[in-house]
């Protein structure tokens, strides 16, 4: 470990595919807008700066490779790059926090892995601390064995060192349950906003008149045609996305390793995210309108540090699906100090009022001007009124909060219902808001912000008891 090591050579391919996915717009617009601008060598002008610049990509994929290196040395581990500006990055043994794997496509033929590094204290938000491209599936390994040792003190040489913490298998998914998880999530809409940005990028390039006209001539089939188009395209995304789900969580599986939490899924591409019990800020359950009568829940742990870079927060689903009644005997084996499933106090009914304007005001104003700009078809807007009415009740019947020792709970709805459960010490901040209209009402809103990410992720509850805001407050401002 305390000589410089190389990545493996596909790094360099790796890092070839990563800058032609960034220049892939470049060159569709030096191909196709300059293809037909010429005669001779002019029109052979596009191919060739392509072409350059596909060699530009290529060589800088693989001088990447040849100029990284790394090792460990006096408890950290040392990274160096760069061709021009040579970088060099020490991060002490102490502050790493875990190591992450994947196996994409490019490692899984070599026994390869990507090894992601977190700190307690990244110093960008939006990456990790370090990142090993490709190396052996052994020195992964290895490294993670001689950071562990090293953190614990012991001064024995771990690669003669074979023992290590038996990981106890906490729960996995079965493929019944990764299936009704990807029909219930939400992801075909992240398909077609995909379509839609990939179109919008790519639209100079279309003959855009020419799809005009021919769109004019399908109108003139009628609305029946357009309608089951549509209806085909949102099969489609729909069927898409359950694919890249179940592809996405296949095998997952939770372990219980000493004080760390390790999640592992993926089919094609293999993860494993690494998380220790000391990060674990507090819990959340996810119920959304689907899978709550289903009687299925999701449960995410809101976790302190590390990066953001591909998740969409700092937020971990560790039982992606799980049948509500199995949460807290699950939980139990790795979280054994938290509570679920205590009685909660309700807002009162007075506020129930607020609840329903709360969501009926903006869709009321929306669909007020789209009967008024587009009358008699506008009117049909109207029928949104009633289901975001029935979505305000369900925000105040499924509302309420708990205290229990050095535990807070708090639930609040909008589409999803999400219950936090957080320990005292873990909160950072809480915080009571309260308007004229509501301090008449002797109502109040309560706040209480969890480390998570950049700016934290905040558990609100509205429209409480004025009294309850207190209490909640006292206990928290209480010494521990």
């Amino acid at each position: 470990m305390y000589e410089p090591k190389r990545l493996h050579p596909i790094s360099a391919v790796i890092n070839f595919i990563k800058g032609l996915k960034d220049a892939i717009l470049p060159l569709v617009a030096i191909v196709f807008l300059n293809s037909n601008r010429g005669e001779g060598w002019l029109g052979l002008l596009p191919f060739l700066f392509s072409g350059l610049l596909l060699l530009i990509i290529l060589a800088g994929g693989i001088i990447k490779w040849l100029r990284f290196t790394y090792w460990v040395e006096e408890g950290e581990l040392r990274i160096e790059h760069g061709l021009f500006v040579k970088k060099k990055r020490y991060i002490p043994i102490d502050r790493i926090q875990s190591l992450d794997f994947s196996e994409g496509i490019f490692h899984r033929p070599f026994q390869l892995v990507k090894v992601t590094v977190e700190t307690a204290g990244s110093s960008d938000a939006m990456e990790a601390e370090a990142e090993l491209t490709a190396i052996r599936k052994e020195e992964a390994k290895q490294l993670e064995r001689f950071i562990e040792e090293v953190k614990r003190g012991r001064q024995q040489d771990v690669e003669l060192e074979d023992d290590q913490p038996k990981r106890q298998l906490v729960y996995k998914m079965s493929m019944k349950e990764i299936v009704i998880m990807a029909l219930t999530s939400g992801g075909a809409g992240v398909v077609i906003s995909g379509v839609l940005v990939f179109l919008s990028q790519g639209m100079e390039f279309l003959p855009v008149d020419v799809i005009y006209d021919e769109v004019i001539d399908w109108l003139q089939f009628g609305f029946l045609i357009i309608a089951s188009l549509i209806m085909l395209v949102l099969l489609i995304a729909y069927g898409i996305s359950v694919l890249l789900t179940v592809l996405r969580y296949s095998q997952f599986s939770v372990f219980h390793d000493s004080g760390d939490i390790i999640m592992t899924r993926g089919l094609l591409e293999k993860k494993q995210v690494t998380v220790p019990l000391n990060r674990i800020q507090g819990i959340r359950i996810d119920e959304n309108l689907i899978r709550e009568p289903l009687g299925f829940a999701t449960v995410t742990i809101i976790s302190a540090g590390g990066s953001l870079k591909g998740d969409s927060d700092q937020s971990l689903r560790v039982l992606p699906l799980i049948k509500r009644t199995e949460i807290d005997r699950v939980l139990r084996r790795i979280l054994d100090d938290y509570q679920l499933d205590l009685p909660v106090k309700r807002p009162p009914k007075r506020s129930l009022i607020r609840y329903l304007l709360r969501l009926v005001w903006l869709p009321a104003a929306a669909s007020t001007a789209a009967s008024i700009l587009f009358y008699p078809l506008g009117l049909l807007s109207l029928l949104v009124l009633p289901v975001f009415g029935w979505l305000g009740y369900l925000s105040f019947k499924h509302a309420g909060w708990n205290v229990e020792n050095y535990q807070l709970t708090l639930i609040r709805r909008f589409f999803v219902k999400q219950t936090y459960i957080m320990k005292k010490f873990r909160i950072q901040s809480m915080h009571k808001d309260q308007s004229v209209f509501q301090k008449r009402a002797q109502l109040g809103s309560i706040g209480a912000t969890l480390k998570s990410g950049i700016g934290g992720e905040s558990a609100r509850v509205w429209y409480l008891e004025e009294e309850d805001t207190h209490k909640l407050l006292d206990w928290y401002r209480h010494e521990t």
